[in-house]
């Protein structure tokens, strides 16, 4: 049997998609996924059960078991990345997977007030008061010298996440990272919540990436509630989406431009950027595109000048986005820099489970607007990027940005006419999953509703995927290319925090 067949074989629940294990069919599942490519989503916990969400063929897929004793068999020795989900559960509900491949703490290192918060009965809080003192895995102590790292403050601009390296000759052989300094306690402010203050929480869970987030989970609540809204809503929604999509690409571009030293160059990005968000600000009332979006409609001050919003933006980047472009190409010693740093492997990717930009760099056609409603007849594959390195990442978002703005064009003229309307849902118990091919990656939300509140909230982001390909690439690279690094993969500790 394959791994899927595992889970249809399990006991029916009453969401067709989620299927209740036994512990000894889902030891058969874990064993079952060593072998099969069947895609991981994610993994979270209710206190009672846990949930593992797969995606075969675009579709949820999801396996449910009860917790004995606090227990589970863990995925982590079958999916490398279910290892973060496992130190997270851990850390806030104290319950245990079995036969894991890691069980450092995540998120809680000694200094919260109690311990497993989320559990029916917490634990007493830590006793640390200090900074927290980092305890390195065995195997850094092998691989070289431990150096004092980087991050996660020391007055720059790189996100709260400390790296530790092992360095020999110079060179990184070996980093880990701690996170867990950007908690916000995302899952339990999502309990019990109305709908309209998850929807909001949930445009604050990645910065940069509000928009997606956001559409993610009302295209979730859409699907608990069995509603579809209408074409122009869809097409709405696409223009925010790529409008972000240029927003971050042009921030992260600046960033790595900035780091290479090319500051010319991030000027450039950041000053295009600005002018796309000032023309764009009036009408979406946000410079930060957040809370734009609510289950069954949207939320724009001027939702009937989209259009014209949209061609004013094609305007503006006619003139400037192809002397960006030429600038970033032709600037001195930037490419070579980048060229020689970073590189992602295939293998890596499989590994992990990461999508989006750095995969497609690397040659991967993974890109989740083909499947996302709205952008049939819109979205058309770019990639021609091969060899994963922060170069190809850079010249992929530079072109990424210029096919973002030629679907901004082809919208112009299909949006704004009605200001989309919208559609009355009927709040039902039920559970429903959305998907929204985020600037970074994949984004899925799975929600629960009760009562019509939301009882739960689970997010997958490439928040964790992308931390795992970071500790991965540094061995080999000097100190010094530590923080570009980050940049270039997008690390995001507020994301993979929560």
């Amino acid at each position: 049997m394959n791994a899927a067949s595992h889970i249809w074989a399990g006991e029916e629940t009453e969401t067709p998609w989620r299927f209740r294990l036994q512990e000894m069919a889902w030891r058969d599942l874990v064993d079952a996924l060593k072998h099969d490519d069947l895609p991981f989503v994610g993994l979270w916990c209710d206190g009672t059960d846990v949930h593992a969400l797969f995606l075969p063929d675009g579709q949820p897929l999801a396996a449910t078991l009860a917790l004995e004793d606090g227990r589970y068999p863990a995925l982590s020795p079958a999916r490398d990345i279910s290892c973060l989900y496992e130190r997270r559960i851990y850390d806030l509900y104290g319950a245990e997977g079995m036969w894991a491949t890691d069980v450092r703490p995540l998120l809680d290192h000694d200094v919260w007030s109690s311990s497993t918060p989320l559990a029916e009965h917490p634990g007493a809080g830590g006793g640390q008061k200090g900074l927290i003192h980092f305890q390195p895995a065995e195997h850094m102590h092998q691989e070289g010298d431990m150096a004092d790292g980087w991050g996660p403050a020391t007055g720059g601009m790189e996100p709260p996440v400390h790296v530790a390296l092992a360095m020999r000759e110079g060179r990184i052989r070996a980093a880990e990272t701690v996170t867990g300094y950007a908690h916000r306690g995302m899952e339990l402010r999502w309990r019990n919540s109305r709908v309209e203050d998850a929807c909001k929480l949930s445009a604050r869970v990645a910065a940069g990436q509000s928009v997606a987030h956001q559409v993610a989970f009302c295209l979730a609540v859409e699907d608990a509630c069995k509603e579809q809204v209408g074409p122009e809503i869809r097409l709405l929604r696409v223009a925010l989406l790529e409008l972000e999509r240029i927003c971050h690409h042009l921030f992260l571009l600046a960033d790595m431009a900035r780091l290479a030293g090319a500051r010319l160059v991030a000027s450039g990005c950041m000053g295009l950027r600005e002018k796309l968000i000032q023309e764009a600000a009036p009408i979406i009332n946000s410079r930060l595109l957040m809370d734009v979006c609510v289950p069954g409609g949207l939320s724009l001050r001027h939702a009937t000048q989209m259009g014209d919003m949209c061609g004013r933006l094609c305007e503006v980047a006619e003139r400037d986005y192809p002397a960006l472009l030429a600038l970033w190409q032709e600037y001195p010693g930037l490419s070579m820099q980048l060229a020689g740093i970073g590189k992602v492997t295939a293998d890596l990717l499989e590994r992990v489970g990461l999508d989006g930009p750095t995969a497609r760099a690397a040659g991967w056609d993974c890109d989740g607007r083909r499947m996302m409603p709205g952008y049939e007849g819109i979205w058309r594959f770019t990639s021609g990027r091969q060899d994963g390195t922060a170069e190809d990442r850079a010249m992929l978002l530079l072109e990424e940005v210029g096919e973002s703005l030629r679907m901004l064009d082809e919208v112009a003229s299909r949006i704004g006419l009605t200001a989309g309307g919208s559609v009355q849902l009927s709040m039902q118990d039920s559970e429903g999953t959305g998907m929204v091919e985020g600037p970074w990656g994949g984004i899925l939300y799975w929600v629960r509703l009760k009562e019509g509140r939301v009882e739960q909230v689970f997010a997958r982001n490439p928040s964790s995927a992308a931390l795992l390909t970071f500790e991965a690439i540094l061995p080999g690279h000097q100190p010094d290319d530590v923080a570009l690094l980050a940049r270039s993969l997008d690390i995001n500790a507020a994301a993979l925090d929560q």
